[in-house]
């Protein structure tokens, strides 16, 4: 190995004052005055920065430009905390929580961007999960106050995609490739199922779309039937659960179908699937998929109430 390690890397930002007080304040770098301009110190590490007034003396062949660049942070903590940081600060989250790979291996990141546009990560190891607790939680029962998701616009981009070629862990044994199965698939994502008597992570009935996912299921399993008579040839349920926890529910709720398991996000960083994070948990956000050989012709997003997916499914199937 060489005796070598990262000094620093350079951006260019077009507005002093304003760029200061973004890194200053979103990404607490020690703002360090230059005989022109500034940088951004990060402890041992450092930002060089070209902008109004700096003439540097060596550029690379295509000079960095403003808005052109893209940089990661590591999160020392939770990623709910840079979430609520970032929250504070004002700044829109672009995409994430998602898992993603990076100098320290596997982690949670979210995505936002400086004044110019050049992209920003936030990337969080730490790797809490919730423990669940006994309680009255019944997920049969969908309470008549809860909130309604927005389209965020978050899956916009997956109708006429190619599903990857992606192998997902089934309930009931063995593996299914999405993107080999031939003629029409209906694919169902949730967040994750609850149990009868175990309590819901915090806060799970305030966050929009959450709550439902056994209705949900139940609506797909009531209609199995009415979905095969439109030529539906398979039906699968997905969520990042470990197939262990999908089987309690598959058997408990008596489904006709698999689920299938996303749990280490292949599937659901292929296609940029809508994700969120709460309690240590990286969930997929409610919505349903059409398929027809390998190809999303069709996608129900957000959906709401989830006990009438399945109908609102069907109701498109009839008009093709």
């Amino acid at each position: 190995m060489l005796p070598t390690k990262l000094d620093h890397c350079v951006i260019h930002v077009t507005d002093w004052e304003r760029s200061n007080a973004f890194y200053t304040t979103v990404l607490g770098a020690e703002l360090v005055a230059r005989p022109a301009g500034y940088a951004y110190r990060f402890g041992d590490k450092q930002l060089n920065v070209h902008g109004p007034g700096v003439k540097p003396a060596e550029v690379a062949r295509l000079p960095v430009a403003p808005g052109n660049s893209d940089l990661c942070f590591e999160w020392i903590g939770p990623i709910a905390d840079a979430i609520a940081h970032l929250g504070r600060c004002e700044v829109r989250i672009e995409s994430g929580p998602m898992q993603r790979f990076g100098a320290k291996g596997a982690g949670t990141s979210v995505y936002f961007r400086d004044p110019d546009g050049s992209l920003m990560e936030f990337m969080s190891y730490a790797g809490e999960k919730m423990a669940e607790a006994p309680g009255m939680h019944d997920p049969n029962i969908l309470p008549p106050d809860l909130p309604a998701p927005q389209d965020d616009g978050r899956a916009r981009h997956l109708t006429g995609l190619k599903l990857p070629d992606v192998a997902l862990r089934a309930t009931g044994g063995g593996m299914v490739n999405l993107s080999k199965l031939k003629g029409r698939t209906v694919i169902y994502a949730y967040p994750r199922t609850g149990v009868p008597g175990v309590d819901a992570p915090p806060g799970w009935d305030q966050i929009p779309g959450a709550r439902g996912c056994t209705p949900q299921s139940c609506g797909f399993r009531d209609h199995f039937a009415a979905l095969k008579a439109l030529g539906v040839a398979q039906v699968f349920g997905l969520s990042t659960q470990a197939t262990d926890y999908q089987q309690e529910a598959a058997d408990r709720l008596h489904l006709p179908f698999p689920i299938l398991s996303d749990a280490d996000l292949n599937l659901a960083t292929n296609l940029h699937l809508p994700m969120f994070m709460t309690s240590g948990m990286t969930l997929l956000a409610r919505m349903a998929l059409v398929v027809e050989d390998g190809k999303i012709v069709k996608v129900f997003y957000p959906v709401f109430p989830p006990d009438k997916n399945a109908e609102e499914v069907i109701s498109w199937l009839r008009t093709r």
